[in-house]
């Protein structure tokens, strides 16, 4: 079982729809070798296709889950989003204010949000747990979120 937040490679199961090999031979066949040779098995108890990526996924929040959970819904790894919902153009190298945190407290989801009621509280912007930083515009991912790498074109200046 793994308890770090960090991304894994994860493969689909053999004989499932996304491998190519079919279901599992017989033990005692020659075929049960070649297959053997393309497939392996998983901390999760089941056989996996070296040759049917699901993708990157959470190893711990899968461990968890007992299910996937792609790197990017990680529960613990911080995020970077544009403060407010503002977003500039990629190509212009403008300074973009992110808040960074978990997706939980990005999501609003955190009990620093709410009154010990459990109604939500208006006046808190963000809970103690986001930072606010400062990201470049060209660092906008297709998901909307901010990479933690420094800029190269500012890097180059």
């Amino acid at each position: 079982m793994t308890t770090d937040h960090k991304p894994e490679n994860w493969f689909h199961e053999a004989g499932g729809d996304h491998c190519p090999h079919g279901a599992e031979p017989d033990l005692d066949s020659e075929a049960r070798d070649i297959w053997a040779d393309r497939h392996t098995g998983s901390p999760q108890d089941v056989y996996i296709c070296l040759e049917a990526p699901a993708g990157e996924a959470c190893g711990a929040c899968s461990s968890e889950d007992g299910e996937m959970v792609p790197w990017a819904a990680c529960r613990v790894r911080e995020h970077a989003r544009p403060k407010q919902g503002i977003v500039l153009n990629d190509a212009e190298h403008q300074q973009v204010t992110v808040w960074v945190g978990t997706e939980e407290c990005l999501d609003r989801e955190c009990e620093e949000y709410f009154t010990d009621d459990g109604d939500v509280d208006p006046g808190v912007e963000r809970c103690s747990h986001v930072r606010e930083e400062t990201a470049c515009s060209c660092q906008r991912g297709d998901d909307g979120e901010y990479g933690s790498e420094p800029c190269p074109a500012l890097l180059a200046a």
